[in-house]
């Protein structure tokens, strides 16, 4: 269960309470939030039982009589959908409210097509729970004992309102589903922040929105990322520990939402007041890192439960998101750098390639830089350019080594090593452009090259470019059977092989950039 869900406080004046009480069976396989609810509703007066799967719900429902189901969606077993048909049919007027975590469209029209009466989505507000408790058993109340009523089902007028009620539903549900497929393509955490608060302005209308991070001491809190707020006060804004709706929030860990009802507050940065204000913690594990915080809707009207809720989905979803990339981007630097050092070791054993790598990514990148390549494509360079050579670990040193060239036979085998790279980092996940790079920087213009016999525009222009970074550096350097040659001899090969083994675009370039003094010749010696 999220601490923020559990801990959740409203400043709003409440509504009088309609003390209602009931039968319920709460039906849910997570033993934390099964205890909670049943600790909830039992302290608002309902007599409560609790199972922890569909088929325990189903044997309850059939032998004992109950004014309310609450039950997971998904559980093993018997799921919930199932659950709620199975109810259904010997209790057709006996209410289901579903709970999900992870709530799509389909899943919301077919529960309610089977028959359930409303949604709690995980993290939840335990006063919305309560408050949804109460007006579902109320209104159960209300059908059983007028019997009009009952038979005014049948009249327009009312399926004209249960047909707006479920559209209201659907469509806050299509919102969560749009909270939690909208992360899915963050992969970058500095990116994250102005994603949530620029989603948190679309969900709600707030005209205003920022989230708030602490600064290394803990003791003040600064804006990270907003919409709606002059730069100049971004810059500016420094907001103590306590102080203000955002301080205090963050100070106790707790969601705040103030409206017109309550007096205007001024906001954190003291550079205006406003009627509605809605902050919400924003938790990475158990560490509180920031505050969320809306106001002013666009409409002039309060922030609302549903706001509440919308919110407190987000910033859990955010964080658990934002964990997740840093937990990938520690791993997947862990074993880019254990592949360095393969790399390292590979070139260590002979003298004459040492620092190859390196040098062919920053030679690489140089040329990708002269011909106006994108960002995108340099990391892909750079990412891609070091661990190119790497599949040689699987050619054995005899050949690595020889002091000589290499017999026919020797070359082949030698010919396997983009294939051996590309199979050693496939279990990376790389994109096509780094692949692209690893595998096939041998290839040629003219099709002779290897491993595949591509040729001209099949072969992406980032492996060109290696290619071509590749060749410069091997010419350059000195090897066991020839001495190094220098910068006109190469430019001289580079030209002869224009539209053979290289791009002629990218050759001219080369040589552009040599003269220019943009691409440095860089040796061991």
């Amino acid at each position: 269960m999220s601490r923020v869900a559990s801990e959740t406080t409203c400043l709003t004046n409440p509504s009088p309470d309609v003390k209602i009480f009931g039968r319920i069976l709460v039906v849910e396989d997570n033993p934390l939030v099964r205890d909670l609810l049943c600790e909830v509703l039992s302290a608002e007066g309902h007599q409560v039982t609790t199972v922890s799967d569909g088929r325990q719900a189903l044997g309850c429902v059939q032998k004992e009589s109950f004014d309310l189901v609450i039950s997971d969606i998904h559980m093993p077993g018997l799921s919930g959908l199932d659950l709620i048909a199975r109810t259904k049919a010997v209790c057709p007027w006996l209410p289901i409210i579903i709970i999900t975590g992870y709530p799509t469209l389909a899943k919301a029209i077919a529960a309610m097509k089977q028959g359930a009466t409303d949604f709690i989505i995980k993290p939840f507000n335990i006063r919305h729970v309560i408050n949804l408790v109460r007006d579902t058993l109320l209104e159960k109340n209300l059908l059983a004992g007028d019997p009009a009523l009952l038979a005014e089902l049948n009249n327009q007028a009312v399926i004209e309102r249960l047909n707006r009620q479920l559209r209201g539903k659907v469509d806050q549900l299509t919102k969560f589903f749009a909270i939690t497929e909208s992360f899915q393509s963050v992969v970058d955490n500095s990116a994250m922040f102005q994603h949530i608060v620029e989603l948190a302005a679309e969900l709600t209308a707030a005209r205003r929105v920022s989230l708030m991070s602490f600064d290394p001491s803990r003791s003040h809190m600064g804006i990270r990322a907003a919409v709606g707020i002059p730069l100049d006060i971004r810059q500016n804004a420094r907001v103590a520990l306590g102080q203000g709706v955002a301080g205090s929030v963050a100070r106790q860990g707790r969601l705040v939402r103030v409206t017109s009802k309550e007096d205007a507050i001024a906001d954190s940065t003291r550079c205006y007041e406003s009627q509605s204000w809605l902050s919400v913690p924003l938790f990475i594990g158990d560490e509180l890192v920031g505050v969320l915080n809306l106001t002013d809707k666009s409409d002039g009207s309060d922030f609302t439960e549903e706001d509440e809720s919308l919110m407190l989905m987000l910033v859990e979803k955010a964080g658990i998101k934002i964990e997740n990339n840093a937990l990938y981007e520690g791993i997947y630097a862990n074993l880019l750098d254990t592949l360095k050092v393969l790399v390292s070791t590979i070139e260590a054993k002979d003298p004459y390639t040492r620092h190859h790598s390196q040098r062919v990514t920053d030679t690489a990148l140089e040329l990708a830089r002269y011909v106006r390549c994108s960002e995108e494509d340099c990391e892909s360079i750079g990412f891609a350019g070091i661990l190119h050579d790497i599949g040689k670990i699987g050619i054995q040193d005899s050949i690595l080594l020889k002091p000589g060239s290499l017999d026919p036979a020797e070359y082949e085998i030698i010919k396997r090593h983009p294939v051996i790279s590309d199979t050693i980092l496939q279990p990376l996940g790389l994109i096509e452009a780094e692949r692209d790079i690893v595998r096939h920087h041998h290839e040629r213009i003219d099709g002779i090259g290897y491993p595949d016999q591509l040729r001209g525009d099949q072969i992406s222009l980032l492996s060109r470019i290696v290619s071509i970074a590749d060749a410069f550096d091997a010419m350059i350097s000195t090897r066991s059977y020839r001495k190094a040659m220098s910068v006109s001899e190469v430019i001289r090969e580079l030209k002869m092989n224009a539209g053979k083994q290289f791009d002629v675009h990218l050759v001219n370039s080369m040589v552009d950039a040599i003269n220019a003094g943009q691409i440095r010749v860089r040796t061991d010696a």
